[in-house]
């Protein structure tokens, strides 16, 4: 992939993730359960592929992360940032709302 191409797939990837912080932020009711409607499958779908693309092989090594010499051990950077945002974020969540 060439530079250019690489900035606007960047570009257009930050520009659609700031839209949807933006709708988040300032949207209503409908406009929130309109954009949960559509935005968390397609999230969950986004998730899913990445994740699919760093399990461990074999030797419990990620491929995608892993260079030639040696391998990156799972859990890679990958599955790391997913369980913080996925799973931890929420676990946080619950304790602080369950927190006197």
């Amino acid at each position: 992939m060439d530079e250019v191409l690489a900035g606007a797939l960047r570009c257009g990837i930050y520009e659609r993730l700031d839209y949807l912080e933006m709708l988040i932020a300032d949207g209503d009711t409908t406009s929130l359960a309109a954009l949960a409607e559509t935005e968390l499958a397609r999230l969950s779908i986004a998730w899913r592929a990445l994740l699919a693309l760093h399990e461990p092989d074999e030797r419990g090594r990620c491929t995608r992360c892993s260079g030639w010499r040696r391998g990156r051990l799972f859990p890679c950077s990958v599955w790391v940032v997913a369980h913080e945002h996925l799973i931890a974020a929420n676990h946080h969540a619950d304790a602080t709302s369950a927190a006197p």
